[in-house]
């Protein structure tokens, strides 16, 4: 029984491995596809006065 909870703790992290590399992937690639077509970067907001 041990060596079945070993290999599905191996196979476990190998898919939680690959899920990351796929999503680390998708976001350096297709960043216009999350923010949307018409970002141009957060809002500036003003200084309080004091």
């Amino acid at each position: 029984m041990p060596s079945v909870w070993k290999t599905g703790m191996a196979v476990l992290i190998v898919c939680l491995v690959a899920s990351m590399a796929i999503a680390i992937y998708r976001l350096a690639t297709t960043p216009q596809e999350i923010l949307g077509d018409g970002f141009r970067g957060l809002p500036v907001h003003a200084q309080p006065r004091r």
